[in-house]
């Protein structure tokens, strides 16, 4: 009876070791999760890709989740329910000192993933080419579920001499029906990033048109703008859908942000996988074809990075550089909750 109990107890001890490693600890996640925007939007696609390689090389789910935009999932962030997401630094500066909104102290930088393209866009059968031409007409400006869009959609009137008293205010929910109000006719131009997939469907269902910035003192206008992080930027003739001639349009920089709490190892994971398959990353999202990881360190940050890549970056380990200028910019943000 004794060896009998004594074989049990060995068998009883060797099934709790067995089910003890099978169970990850706290720490040890099991999988990721990218907040992005809406389904065709530019944020998704680029979500996507980026889950697709976090996944292969991490061995773990990673899953791409469509939001409106940044506005519903930097809370989640912030309160650690999601790893991560993709966000302008407008959007994410407003949510960072609580502009109109509770302000969300806890997220953090991880990199500066690219520079999107943004601009109104107009029926091709339309007369209107700049954005001076909008005077008196109806415009997408306002968004119910994105109050960072509004204020760059304002900004981009503002470097043009217009107002929101020069134009019909026409109200939508997110970029995307805002371009589909252009194709039904239901306003004369939308602010959308030029490189999306609602543009592009737009463009070959009825024809879409860039509107230019061609306006004479637009860098003043723009010296203390509404939106943190658009800026002007110039495009080719072709460079995009509607890009009928070399034109000034704008640019706001996406960032990867991530909540404070999130562990070191796993923001290191998450730069190890991008510096190690960015060439693969570009060839699957040609959005980021201008794009490098020495670009991860950018001037145009809104929020505080996480001290994990920092490290990583002072390291030497990526290819961006975390100088005096860079530690300076970091700390007059993070000071801002101090």
């Amino acid at each position: 009876m004794e060896r009998t109990v004594r074989k049990f107890s060995v068998f009883c001890l060797a099934m709790v070791l067995v089910v003890t490693s099978a169970v990850p600890t706290d720490a040890a996640r099991r999988q990721f999760v990218i907040g992005t925007g809406f389904v065709g939007s530019s944020m998704h696609a680029l979500g996507t890709v980026m889950a697709k390689h976090m996944q292969q090389n991490l061995r773990m789910r990673v899953t791409a989740r469509p939001h409106v935009g940044p506005s519903a999932f930097i809370p989640l962030i912030n309160n650690g329910e999601i790893e991560m997401g993709l966000s302008s630094m407008g959007e994410a500066s407003v949510s960072y000192r609580g502009i109109d909104t509770e302000p969300k102290k806890n997220i953090r930088t991880v990199a500066r993933m690219l520079a999107m393209p943004f601009a109104f866009v107009v029926r091709e059968d339309s007369d209107i080419r700049n954005i001076s031409d909008l005077r008196g007409k109806k415009v997408v400006l306002d968004f119910a579920a994105a109050q960072a869009l509004t204020d760059m959609s304002q900004t981009m009137l503002d470097a043009a001499g217009l107002s929101r008293d020069d134009i019909e205010v026409v109200t939508v929910s997110g970029v995307g029906p805002g371009v589909e109000a252009v194709v039904e006719g239901n306003a004369d131009a939308a602010p959308a990033s030029v490189s999306m997939s609602a543009v592009r469907k737009a463009d070959a269902s009825v024809g879409i048109r860039v509107l230019n910035l061609a306006a004479d003192d637009y860098e003043d206008r723009m010296g203390d703008p509404v939106s943190a992080g658009i800026r002007a930027f110039s495009v080719e003739e072709g460079t995009f859908p509607g890009v009928d001639a070399a034109m000034r349009i704008f640019a706001l920089d996406i960032f990867l942000v991530v909540p404070a709490e999130l562990e070191a190892e796993d923001v290191n994971k998450i730069l190890d996988v991008l510096h190690n398959n960015w060439a693969d990353i570009q060839k699957d999202y040609a959005g980021l074809s201008a794009f490098d990881p020495s670009g991860f360190v950018h001037p145009s940050q809104t929020v505080p990075y996480h001290p994990a890549a920092i490290e990583y970056f002072k390291s030497g380990k990526g290819l961006a550089t975390w100088d005096n200028e860079a530690e300076r910019r970091n700390q007059q943000l993070v000071d801002v909750w101090n």
